[in-house]
């Protein structure tokens, strides 16, 4: 029954169209004259300006309307019109027969020549004939869903504008009605998909196709950026709110976010500061209605201090991952720091989608500072290493970072990267819950590392990068809790002070990084090498003669292939690969005569690399 409804409601539509069709081949064109213009479908064809011997401009448009009439009326319509040229003078033509002449006179009345001034009221007379009865500004429109949109109805064809619609393919797509001056109509979006609408004026009728879609989204901005850190670079601060435009984007599903211009600073504030940024951006996405706009977010740039006392948090197993798995699962309550080092390879014989995530089951949203830095992925295992750590190790000299909100009973992917076979990725992140005012007893957020197959999904795909978080938040399922498990590899300890004294002229002084291994918060198991854990080295620097004299540090990569990072004042000075049993040299420090000096060396054993190594003071 419903299979007939629909074939009766297309062939009823196909009959209207065709009757439509056969009315308006029968329409003949309306002709008229007002004064010296000849219109034609209600548009000016002709002007007549001067006389013709005894015929007035007004009579010479009269005559050429009625012998018009009478060549449409005999069937004569625009492909018949042409332009026959004489001795002083030129004249328009339908079927042969003389409409009107272009005369010496009407040519210097217009400037030009006769036969030109014939072959310009021959093609003003050629579209005006071919002006449709009835027609509209488009045939196609597409209407937001919820908005609305007008379509003008053309055409010469008078009488009242009727609309409806077919109900083919799609019934309740779209709301018509005919507005203003009659000859407007306004289309409703009020459901997703496609239809067709009947536009008729008597028994002439003309389709119109309303498609409404959604917008694939837009991006609301209601709180500030805020960074931390000291002579934050330009740099950082524009990808951080990259990051956060992405974050604050409301999208459809499958939809992405693109930031399509640079991202404008005013100033590049400083701690306790504050400046503007502006961005255009373009939200898109298969199926749905691209959408345009100008971003303008506040920038804020907040003294929160950092402590070292933060648990370890290190995703290394397996390092070499040969199937999709979840690699590693810690919690961070409020109040609490984590420093997350992580460095896997891609054993998948695919591409593999390498996901950071931190989700918070609580129903209090949560603020969470960030600080690291994520090397993208390569195959050189020493190398990716190393860029991870000298890029965390200047973002924590300075505090350089940001803060994200996770929503309640939601998550923020803070890292997603393409990653190849055979490649590896590495990187250290750190982070603290900040303590949510007015809350006691929440549950602690989780911090999650993945490897899955990339599949085309639609996300941001970041590759080295000091900031994160460049995905809104999304709500967590239960599956996702379930499948959350503890994790061994998590350390209490995460900074170590060595001291030692080096007096020159006197042996040298070898001061081992990363051999005593600390140990998990269940004591079962030890970190060798203590990769991720932060040495603070404060050496005593004497020198006891009457001569200036330089002190040089070097690093021995003891365990094997090595690099290696060190912050020595204000300067991050690295190591990218050194071999044992050699040693490189990492900077001189002069002492005057009979000084005596303390300087403090910041390092980290890197992953990818071989530790223990050696710290070497000489001169």
């Amino acid at each position: 029954m419903a299979d007939r409804l629909v074939r009766a409601t297309v062939l009823s539509v196909l009959l209207m169209l065709y009757g439509g069709a056969c009315c308006w081949a029968q329409l003949t064109p309306r002709v008229e004259a007002q004064g010296g213009t000849l219109i034609v479908n209600r548009a000016t064809a002709i002007r007549v300006r001067v006389a013709n011997g005894d015929l007035a401009p007004e009579r010479r448009a009269q005559i050429a309307a009625e012998r018009l009439q009478g060549a449409v009326s005999r069937g004569l319509r625009a492909p018949h019109v042409s332009v026959k040229a004489e001795r002083r003078r030129a004249a328009v033509t339908i079927g042969g027969g003389v409409l009107l002449y272009a005369t010496r006179a009407d040519a210097r009345a217009a400037g030009t020549t006769p036969v030109s001034l014939a072959q310009a009221w021959a093609a003003s007379l050629r579209r005006c004939l071919s002006i449709p009865p009835l027609s509209l500004s488009v045939s196609e429109v597409l209407v937001p869903f919820g908005e609305s949109r007008q379509v003008r109805v053309t055409g010469w064809l008078e009488g009242s504008v009727v609309v409806a619609p077919t109900g083919s393919p799609d019934d309740g797509v779209a709301d018509p009605a005919v507005i203003g001056d009659g000859r407007t109509i306004q289309v409703t979006g009020r459901a997703v998909g496609q239809e067709r609408v009947l536009v008729s004026v008597g028994d002439l009728s003309v389709p119109l196709t309303v498609t409404v879609r959604k917008y694939a989204g837009e991006v609301r901005t209601s709180e500030p950026v805020v960074i931390t850190g000291v002579a934050a670079p330009a740099a950082f601060v524009r990808e951080v709110v990259g990051a956060a435009i992405a974050r604050n984007a409301q999208l459809e599903p499958g939809a992405q976010v693109q930031v399509a211009s640079s991202i404008r600073l005013s100033t590049v504030p400083d701690v306790g500061q504050s400046t503007t940024a502006s961005a255009q951006v373009r939200v898109v996405g298969s199926g749905y209605i691209p959408r345009e706009q100008e971003v303008r977010l506040t920038v804020v740039n907040r003294f929160l201090a950092f402590s070292d006392k933060v648990l370890l948090m290190v995703s290394n197993e397996p390092e070499r991952v040969q199937r999709p798995q979840t690699l590693f699962t810690g919690e961070v309550g409020d109040g609490q720091g984590a420093r997350l080092l992580y460095h896997h390879m891609n054993g998948l014989v695919q591409d593999g989608l390498f996901q950071i995530e931190i989700l918070n089951p609580s129903d209090s949203a949560r603020v969470v500072h960030l600080l690291g830095a994520a090397s993208a992925p390569m195959r050189d295992t020493v190398r990716v290493g190393y860029i991870a750590g000298e890029m965390f190790l200047r973002a924590l000299l300075n505090n350089m970072g940001h803060t994200i909100t996770v929503p309640p009973q939601s998550k923020v992917v803070l890292l997603a990267q393409k990653i190849r076979p055979l490649d590896t990725t590495s990187g250290v992140l750190q982070m603290r819950v900040l303590p949510t005012e007015g809350a006691q007893g929440l549950p602690p957020c989780l911090l999650k590392v993945s490897m899955q197959v990339l599949q085309n999904q639609p996300v941001p795909l970041v590759g080295t990068t000091v900031a994160w978080g460049f995905m809104a938040p999304r709500p967590i399922t239960a599956e996702e809790l379930r499948q959350i498990a503890g994790n061994d590899h998590i350390y209490p300890t995460s900074h170590k002070v060595l001291t030692a004294t080096y007096v020159v002229g006197q042996r040298w002084q070898f001061i081992r990084i990363g051999e005593q291994a600390v140990r998990n918060h269940t004591e079962q198991r030890k970190l060798d090498g203590n990769y991720g854990v932060i040495y603070e080295v404060r050496v005593e620097l004497v020198n006891p003669t009457d001569r200036v004299r330089d002190v040089e540090l070097a690093f021995e990569p003891s365990g094997g292939e090595a690099g290696a990072v060190f912050a020595i004042g204000g300067d991050v000075l690295g190591i990218p690969r050194a071999f044992p049993p050699t040693d490189r040299s990492i900077t001189r420090v002069r002492l005057q005569p009979n000084q005596r000096r303390t300087i403090t060396i910041r390092t980290m054993p890197l992953a990818g690399s071989h530790y223990p190594a050696t710290l070497m003071v000489r001169s």
